[in-house]
C-alpha cells in the first residue's frame, strides 16, 4: 500500500509539467505512477499503458482518504490506506486514468490540514485538480474526459463537471453531493469552500449517481434529492446493495454501463 514518500522515493517519480514526463515509474498491473505538477503543487497520478492517443479520456478522483482519526482530530497524513477510487479506477472497462487528492502520496511543504479537512472542497482545491485534469488530458492526448469520482472525489468531480467545458460524463459513488445535509446527518461541522447542492441541473450532461444501501457514512437520503435535480429526468440515479468502500470496483462494469444508457 502506498505511505507518504521519503525524498529519495520521490527521486524516482515523474514530476511532469502538462506536456512533458520524465522519470517514470512502472506499476506491477502495466500501468505508470508519477506525479503531476498542478497549480504550482503535486498530485499524485496513475496512467495506465495504452490510453494515448484516444479522444476520450475516463480519471477517477480518489476520496478524502484518511482527513481524520477516531476522536475526529485532522490526522498529519491524509493518504487512505486503501484508495477505493484507485481500484475502481483499475477496474474500469477500457482503461482509466487515477488522480489523487491534493496532500495525498506526495511530500508538499504547502499542505496544511484544511487541505484534507475543512478546506478539501474549497476553490483551490478544485482548481489544483482541474489543473491536474489537464495535465492528464494533455498526457493522453485527449480532448475529452468523463470524470468519476468515489466519496469526496465524487463532491469535486461534481464541482469540475459544472465549470469545464470538456466533459462528457459524470459518474459518483457514494457521493455526499449535499454538503450540509450530510455534515447534518452526521453531525459535524460545517465544511467552508463549495457545495454542489448550490449547482444549477445539468440535464445536458449524462450522468450516473450511485449510492450504497448499507453505507453508513453517505446515507442515500442525503445526497438522492440533489443527484436527481443535477441529473435530470435522463440521469441514472440509484441506490446499490453495497457499504461505503465496498464493493463498488466490482462493480465497474455496471457503472460504465449505467453511463453509456444515460448517454443514449
Amino acid at each position: 500500500m502506498w505511505r507518504r514518500l521519503s525524498p529519495l522515493a520521490l527521486a524516482s517519480l515523474l514530476i511532469a509539467s502538462p506536456v512533458a514526463a520524465r522519470h517514470v515509474h512502472p506499476l506491477g498491473d502495466g500501468g505508470m505512477r508519477f506525479e503531476v505538477t498542478a497549480a504550482g503543487r503535486p498530485l499524485a497520478a496513475v496512467m495506465p499503458s495504452g490510453l494515448s492517443d484516444r479522444e476520450l479520456l475516463t480519471v477517477v478522483i480518489e476520496g478524502d482518504g484518511q482527513a481524520h482519526d477516531r476522536r475526529g482530530r485532522p490526522t498529519a497524513d491524509p493518504t487512505p490506506h486503501k484508495p477505493v477510487g484507485l481500484d475502481i479506477a483499475r477496474a474500469w472497462p477500457g482503461g482509466a486514468a487515477w488522480l489523487g487528492r491534493p496532500c495525498q502520496f506526495v511530500a508538499d511543504r504547502a499542505c496544511a490540514p484544511a487541505d484534507w479537512t475543512s478546506a478539501r472542497f474549497s476553490e483551490a482545491a478544485v482548481t489544483q485538480l482541474s489543473a491536474g485534469i489537464d495535465a492528464l488530458k494533455a498526457r493522453a492526448g485527449a480532448d475529452r474526459v468523463v470524470l468519476v469520482g468515489w466519496s469526496g472525489g465524487g463532491v469535486l468531480a461534481t464541482l469540475l463537471a459544472a465549470r469545464r467545458d470538456d466533459v462528457s460524463g459524470l459518474v459518483t459513488i457514494a457521493a455526499p453531493l449535499d454538503l450540509a445535509a450530510w455534515t447534518r446527518s452526521r453531525g459535524l461541522t460545517p465544511l467552508a469552500g463549495l457545495d454542489p447542492a448550490a449547482l444549477p441541473p445539468m440535464p445536458q450532461l449524462p450522468q450516473v449517481h450511485l449510492a450504497g444501501a448499507f453505507d453508513p457514512v453517505v446515507r442515500p437520503q442525503t445526497t438522492r434529492e440533489t443527484a436527481r435535480r443535477l441529473a435530470g429526468p435522463r440521469g441514472q440515479v440509484e441506490t446499490w446493495r453495497e457499504t461505503h468502500q465496498c464493493c463498488w470496483a466490482r462493480r465497474a462494469d455496471a457503472i460504465a454501463e449505467r453511463l453509456a444508457r444515460a448517454s443514449r
